[in-house]
């Protein structure tokens, strides 16, 4: 006959508070290998891999999560599988961008991982007053951002854009419009989006200062940017784009030719992008070239702007400032001189330009 084993409550608290302590140093024990791995997991995803060099990665939008995270490995700028592990984790595989990511320095895959999500690196891209759409290609082209002729390519298409100000039957390019400034440009970035960034600055930067009169009529924007554009090459000082803009207005209403040298370098270099004024002298030749944008042989504006203009030369444009003068010069100092008759501005001209 079995024998019953009767306790007291104050015995069987004390059995239940001793195995109680039993299980929990067996569960205890249990986790310690888990907490050393994970302590050496979590060390390992922020295991710095330093780079002698930057890395250039391109990920395609096609491109599945074990493809990205194998082709970052393969180019050793993060540990494949602590990589891995950190993004699912977190639950950020799902969300990685496509694009083009440039890795340099120290990187942990924690680095790379956020990168990755927050998207490709940013490139910060300046384009100076008086740029052409020759000059804005090679430059976006040297930061990686394009193919060289790209840019060039879609400046002929205005009609893929829908701004108001390139609504006229005149505007047959977006040179003029895509405004000067300190640029930044995801390398995800396409073609169309990098010129209607530009374009957008236009419209917040420029538009508001026009008058009504010119905001309201697309082709008498387009005149106005014409003038500044031949402006902003023509005149270094800032303080004379008024009295020059009162000077080529006047031009145009007494039906003189507006020779500007900028325009017929314009001319030369829709025939040869790398063509550059400061490199060569205008010749003879140079002027009677068979150009609308030849402002020595017609009388008519150029058909577009020949540079993109900063706001000062589109102020001037607009305000111009009248004075007795009809001829002007700049000497190779980037002073301007200004003359009343054509005597006088070939007199200049022995004085300063021999």
């Amino acid at each position: 006959m079995a024998t019953k084993i009767i306790l007291t409550p104050e015995e069987l608290a004390s059995f239940l508070k001793k195995e109680k302590f039993g299980f929990i140093l067996l569960g205890l024990c249990a986790m310690i290998p888990f907490m050393i791995w994970g302590v050496w997991i979590i060390g390992e995803m922020h295991r710095e891999v330093i780079l002698s060099e930057p890395s250039t990665v391109t990920i395609e939008k096609s491109a599945g999560f074990f493809e990205i995270v194998d082709t970052i490995s393969k180019d050793g700028i993060a540990r494949s599988a602590s990589l891995k592990l950190y993004l699912l984790a977190t639950g950020r595989a799902g969300r990685i961008q496509s694009g083009t990511y440039v890795f340099s320095g120290s990187l942990s895959s924690v680095d790379v991982a956020r990168q990755l999500v927050q998207g490709p690196n940013d490139i910060s891209v300046i384009i100076p007053e008086g740029y052409t759409v020759f000059d804005i290609d090679r430059r976006l082209a040297q930061a990686g951002l394009i193919a060289r002729g790209d840019f060039i390519e879609i400046s002929k298409k205005p009609d893929l854009f829908s701004f108001e100000f390139l609504r006229s039957d005149e505007v047959t390019s977006l040179e003029g419009f895509l405004f000067p400034d300190t640029y930044r440009f995801s390398q995800s970035m396409d073609i169309k989006d990098i010129a209607g960034k530009m374009l957008s600055n236009f419209e917040k930067k420029v538009v508001p200062n026009m008058p009504e009169r010119v905001r309201q009529d697309p082709g008498t924007l387009y005149l106005m940017l014409k003038i500044a554009s031949l402006i902003e090459k023509e005149v270094p000082g800032k303080l004379d784009r008024a009295l020059v803009s009162g000077i080529l207005w006047k031009r145009i209403e007494i039906g003189m030719p507006l020779q500007v040298d900028a325009s017929v370098a314009y001319a030369l270099r829709l025939q040869d992008p790398n063509w550059q004024l400061q490199d060569h002298a205008l010749s003879a030749t140079d002027l009677k070239i068979k150009s609308l944008y030849n402002t020595y042989k017609y009388k008519d504006v150029p058909p577009t702007p020949i540079s993109n203009p900063g706001l000062e030369s589109i102020l001037a444009a607009l305000n111009p400032q009248s004075s007795q003068y009809l001829y002007y010069l700049s000497t190779k100092d980037g002073v301007t001189v200004f003359s009343k008759t054509f005597e006088e501005h070939n007199d200049a001209k022995e004085k300063y330009l021999k």
